[in-house]
């Protein structure tokens, strides 16, 4: 499928979309209950549209009529819905955002944690990899809400109340809230992506490409209440060092997916707080999540 400005311009033979009933040149009324209005932006299109596994989409069909002397569109104004059983591509809704509690003993939390005090909040900026307790349960950009139910927003508050605690550590996190994850395709492996990398930062996406029509924009992330490029921290769900400066480590990563990757991005701004603030750690090396 190829949108643009909320309308369907080519669906592909046999997809869901194609097999649904949905063809090119039907404008999209509205997604989900999601209402696309003459100001709703391509990102927020392409969001509502891969929000979930099944799609109910309200479109208007535009008829032609055509004549030796001339073309025009005349539109139909009944509105007809069309739902979808899955979605294939694009922002894909999985754990970000959700808030989970993992429980630990408390060998394996005390000072096994490196917690960044960014925007009155903690995050996690890494851990210790060779610390068996601790794998594939965190995420760089993971939000430490509380601990043990009391709530924290400092890193001293949090060592405090683990250092206490007479028996197990209960962490109550919100998974990766400032993240997106994007879901990517290509027929071929010899297609370009259509987006340039720098280090580990998405700098410009080519209008049109792969990556745009999975609605990645450049310099579209928020942090501080500023605009700022996205980081990439995980490839197709394996973490990326955050202090990664090599872009061939990166593009390599993306390319091993062959046609299918996903990627999870966060704001650059952020990420790099966190990486500063991991690189004043004694023993960093240990602490940098990679895959």
């Amino acid at each position: 499928k190829q949108w643009y400005q909320r309308r369907v311009a080519i669906t592909a033979g046999g997809s869901l979309s194609a097999l649904s009933g949905l063809t090119g040149g039907v404008q999209i009324l509205c997604v989900n209950d999601i209402i696309f209005a003459p100001n709703t932006t391509h990102h927020d299109a392409i969001m509502a549209l891969t929000s979930s596994t099944q799609l109910k989409i309200s479109v208007k069909r535009l008829s032609r009529c055509k004549s030796a002397e001339k073309k025009e569109h005349i539109p139909d104004e009944e509105m007809e819905d069309i739902e979808f059983k899955e979605a294939s591509y694009g922002v894909k809704k999985t754990d970000i955002g959700s808030t989970l509690s993992i429980y630990l003993q408390k060998r394996h939390a005390i000072d096994n944690f490196h917690l960044v005090e960014v925007a009155a909040s903690l995050w996690l900026a890494g851990w210790n990899q060779k610390e068996p307790a601790l794998t594939d349960k965190f995420h760089v950009g993971d939000q430490l809400l509380s601990v043990n139910g009391q709530p924290v927003t400092t890193v001293e508050e949090a060592n405090n109340i683990m250092q206490i605690t007479p028996g197990g550590v209960e962490l109550l996190l919100k998974r990766l809230p400032l993240a997106a994850e994007y879901r990517m395709h290509r027929d071929k492996e010899t297609e370009e992506w259509g987006m340039q990398i720098r280090q580990n930062r998405v700098v410009d996406v080519i209008h049109g490409g792969i990556a745009w029509l999975a609605g990645i924009q450049p310099f579209s992330a928020e942090f501080a209440d500023k605009c700022c490029s996205w980081a990439i921290t995980q490839i197709n769900r394996s973490p990326v060092s955050i202090l990664c400066k090599s872009t061939d480590v990166i593009t390599n990563k993306i390319d091993s997916g062959k046609t299918d990757v996903s990627i999870t991005l966060q704001p650059s701004e952020f990420v790099t707080k966190l990486s500063n603030a991991l690189l004043d750690h004694p023993h960093y090396e240990d602490f940098v999540a990679r895959s």
